[in-house]
């Protein structure tokens, strides 16, 4: 495909930045076209994933393979495997950086009622998670620990579902991936709404953003990780053993560095939680 070489994977190591620009292309592509293609219709929100994920998983195959290709033995903070994997850990954060981007931007420049049939069923989860949380919340008054084990066992199956897809479909965590960015971008883009209609003024929309990412930011960081990280163990040993590399004197090395960055993507996953429940505690 012509989309996937614009930032060939060999070169997104120098370019990291690139890879936002590409992922905001992937996303505004999919946005045009579900819209081209779903005149009329009241929901495309799926559609939308996966006209987002065409081009993307052929670009996200094309990384993992490469990164089987070559395993270095430096060592970054002390970790041989940090210094394996931490730039294509870096480029997923960026590939799903770019998505948030340009799912926010759409959501904010297409009028409202188109808006509405696009992010359909984004809105609808936004919905659910929030109606669940407040019925808890009148329910029952949580512990600190008891919020989190909420927050961690849902967020362990998200990570559960990220590198299932990545070892039967190789780059198949992508559909989970563009889809939290998707929900996540909804969020942002109803909160920069509402903060300009309240408060008109020059800077509104800068504020409702800045409001939306410093909330996400101190427990979405270390879920982006551990989401990344897991994707990146799936699709490496996806990738291990469509290219035979079970066959390779390295194998074992391979396998060491999947169990410990999923090891190292629970980890995240716990500090993320700890973090957010403090907020409902």
């Amino acid at each position: 495909m012509v989309l996937e070489t614009l930032v060939p994977p060999e070169s997104a190591r120098r370019r990291p930045w690139a890879i936002i620009g590409l992922s905001f292309l992937f996303a505004s592509l999919g946005v045009l076209t579900t819209l081209y293609l779903s005149q009329g219709s009241d929901s495309m929100g799926l559609l939308l994933i996966a006209l987002v994920a065409l081009p993307s998983a052929p670009w996200i195959l094309r990384l993992f393979e490469h990164q089987t290709s070559g395993l270095e033995s430096k060592k970054l903070y002390g970790s041989a495997t940090l210094a394996r994997h931490w730039p294509v850990i870096v480029i997923m954060a960026m590939y799903f950086l770019g998505l948030l981007a340009g799912f926010v931007f759409w959501y904010l420049y297409l009028p409202g009622d188109q808006v509405l049939k696009l992010f359909s069923v984004q809105v609808s989860e936004l919905k659910a998670i929030s109606g669940g949380f407040s019925a808890s919340a009148y329910a029952v008054k949580y512990t600190m620990s008891q919020a989190f084990e909420v927050i961690f066992l849902h967020n362990l199956e998200v990570l559960g579902m990220v590198l299932v897809f990545s070892i039967l479909y190789g780059a198949g965590a992508v559909f989970v991936l563009i889809w939290n960015a998707s929900v996540i971008s909804v969020f942002l883009g109803d909160l920069a709404r509402r903060y300009v209609l309240q408060q008109p003024g020059e800077y509104a929309l800068l504020t409702a953003l800045g409001t939306g990412f410093l909330g996400l930011l101190p427990h979405g960081t270390f879920e982006l990780l551990s989401y990344t990280t897991g994707a990146l163990a799936g699709g490496i040993l996806s990738a291990s053993f469509a290219r035979k590399a079970y066959q390779l004197e390295s194998f074992p090395l391979i396998v060491h560095d999947i169990a410990k960055l999923t090891a190292w993507a629970v980890v995240f996953l716990a500090l993320g939680a700890a973090i957010e429940s403090q907020a409902f505690a």
